[in-house]
């Protein structure tokens, strides 16, 4: 388990090379450029110029890496300031999410437990929960609705910033390429609703009207849950 009470301390300029800090920064960098699989503790170590075994002093497992890689994106992840409106507030936090899962795409496949709350996922919780205080909710609804929403807008951007690394390998295709299974399926008529879906949502103007769109209709559904009684400005 990372000492979370060492990892939020700024690390000693003597020892700056290989700290909480260092090591987090790394490990992140790695996971945006080549995906979540390719950080192990060994290549984590190589990018600082360290032993792998050194990265031990300061965490028990790659688990543990990945939850002091958590914990510093989600300084990123702060929700802004509360104005009262549940929906725009809520809006808002969730713009936020899928900004730094765009970023950051490995950490929608990585589950938090609150074993692995750090100081960072700590404060970023707590913004969040202070969005839906004082509407009667319970810890435990606010709990689900914070997680309905979350669960939906990592999901999205993750699929979003796979479309958008799919879109890029297609813009530039091999010599000779073979048309696409979907191309074959189009051609034979046989599922026309399946293939005009999957073109039209390609072809959309902007990922994020729908986006917004696709989030309306969910704070809808969370409006007559939660909210029925709460007027909205």
């Amino acid at each position: 388990m990372v000492n979370w009470e060492k990892a939020g301390k700024p690390a000693r300029a003597a020892r700056a090379t290989l700290s909480y800090e260092a090591i987090a920064a790394a490990a992140v960098e790695l996971a945006d450029a080549q995906g979540l699989d390719a950080v192990t503790m060994r290549r984590v170590a190589d990018q600082l110029g360290a032993g792998a075994m050194s990265l031990y002093r300061y965490v028990d497992s790659r688990e543990d890496l990945l939850d002091l890689m958590a914990d510093r994106v989600s300084a990123e992840a702060f929700a802004p300031a509360r104005t009262g409106d549940w929906r725009a507030d809520l809006t808002g936090a969730a713009r936020t999410v899928r900004a730094v899962t765009l970023r950051h795409p490995w950490m929608s496949r990585h589950s938090l437990t609150a074993g692995g709350f750090g100081p960072n996922t700590v404060a970023m919780t707590e913004s969040t929960f202070a969005l839906l205080d004082g509407y009667g909710l319970g810890t435990g609804e606010m709990l689900d609705v914070w997680r309905t929403v979350l669960a939906f807008v990592q999901g999205y951007a993750f699929a979003e910033a796979r479309r958008l690394e799919a879109g890029n390998r297609a813009a530039t295709p091999e010599p000779g390429e073979t048309p696409s299974y979907l191309d074959r399926v189009a051609e034979s008529g046989e599922y026309p609703l399946t293939v005009r879906a999957l073109r039209e949502e390609g072809s959309a103007a902007d990922p994020r009207e729908v986006f917004e769109r696709r989030l309306g209709y969910l704070l809808d559904g969370l409006a007559c849950t939660f909210f029925a009684d709460t007027p909205t400005a």
